[in-house]
């Protein structure tokens, strides 16, 4: 026996179907479809779209992708949907306050994706191997994990395999290698456009890339047991070893390298203003030296300062070296290019 369905069903059904291919697809109108590739975290892809990362964005995060188990561990080729950040809105109750035909009556949980550029904060955004950080004011040293918001007076120890990227208000990016010791003494106020940030460096090397300005102001300090290498639109490489003597090597830019004693004490009314400062321990009792100076290194030149904080000349470097470390910020550099075209 044969059936015949009549073509008015076959209307209905090819037209159910339609409809519900068609929500379907509504419902992802308002997200990001992004597959994971190499070198990618949840605070990278945070930062990259809404300017900024916070543990609450990471939990709107899990909400949006229930198969996102812990965004601490991602893998290349997965698939997170991101919400289309909030454009045009510098916080939520001036969204709250606007027009329904731009930019709409935000949901509270959805005030997390509205775009920010302009908060301060410094974010780990890649980590290799085992490290650990030490915060204020219990100083008790715990694991680092990677999507880590680092604050001043933390202090970061990378191990023995261990490497380590902060990104610091889309402006800087510093990368600690293996068996290296991090302080992170101030963080520049990017909104009030004051301070500077700055790093106590004491062990080890890391790898600095600056954002440049049209200006020549210095955003970005790092503090070396005899020096300070004040930095701009630069990016440079700086060893210090266990005898306290170090080198900055500059690959692109001018680091300004200068002496300097560390204050004997320390007052929170010595901070200018818009700087954000940790604790610090106050120097001991040491020889004070009369002699100050400064030194230019420019592109592709390195100098060497010995423990007592006296200067070789600067001398030329014939070639970028191709070890595993060099390579390995290279390949992030280009990485954090894709993201931040002005980095």
């Amino acid at each position: 026996m044969r059936f015949t369905v009549p073509s008015g069903f076959l209307l209905v059904v090819l037209l159910s179907a339609f409809i519900s291919i068609a929500q379907s697809l509504s419902g992802t109108d308002d997200f990001i479809d992004h597959t994971v590739k190499k070198g990618e975290t949840i605070s990278l892809l945070c930062i990259q779209y809404y300017g900024y990362y916070s543990q609450s964005l990471g939990k709107a995060l899990t909400r949006d992708n229930p198969s996102l188990k812990n965004i601490d561990i991602i893998s290349i080729g997965q698939k997170i949907l991101f919400k289309k950040p909030i454009e045009n809105v510098s916080s939520p109750e001036q969204s709250n306050a606007a027009d329904s035909t731009t930019t709409g009556m935000i949901p509270e949980n959805d005030t997390v994706f509205i775009k920010q550029i302009d908060l301060s904060q410094g974010v780990v955004t890649y980590l290799e191997g085992t490290s650990f950080i030490k915060r204020s004011p219990n100083n008790r040293s715990v694991r680092l994990v990677v999507n880590t918001i680092v604050n001043p007076g933390d202090r970061i120890e990378t191990g023995s395999d261990g490497r380590v990227e902060i990104l610091i208000n889309r402006e800087s990016v510093v990368r600690m290698k293996e068996s290296s010791i991090l302080e992170f003494d101030s963080l520049r106020n990017i909104a009030e456009k004051k301070g500077k940030t700055r790093f106590n460096f004491s062990l080890g090397s890391v790898w600095t890339k600056v954002k440049k300005f049209k200006d020549s102001i210095s955003r970005f300090e790092l503090e070396l047991p005899t020096v300070i290498a004040g930095v701009h639109g630069t990016v440079y490489q700086t060893s210090v070893n266990k005898d306290r003597s170090s080198e900055v090597k500059v690959f692109e830019g001018e680091v300004a390298v200068k002496r300097f004693q560390p204050p004997l004490q320390v007052h929170s009314g010595n901070l200018k203003s818009g700087e954000i400062a940790g604790p610090r321990e106050v120097a001991g009792p040491r020889e004070v030296s009369l002699e100050k100076w400064t030194r230019i290194v420019k592109s592709m030149q390195i100098i060497h300062i010995d423990e007592n904080g006296i200067p070789d000349s600067t001398s030329e470097i014939k070639e970028v070296p191709r070890d595993s470390w060099t390579l390995w910020n290279e390949e992030r550099d280009r990485k954090i290019a894709e993201i931040f075209s002005e980095l």
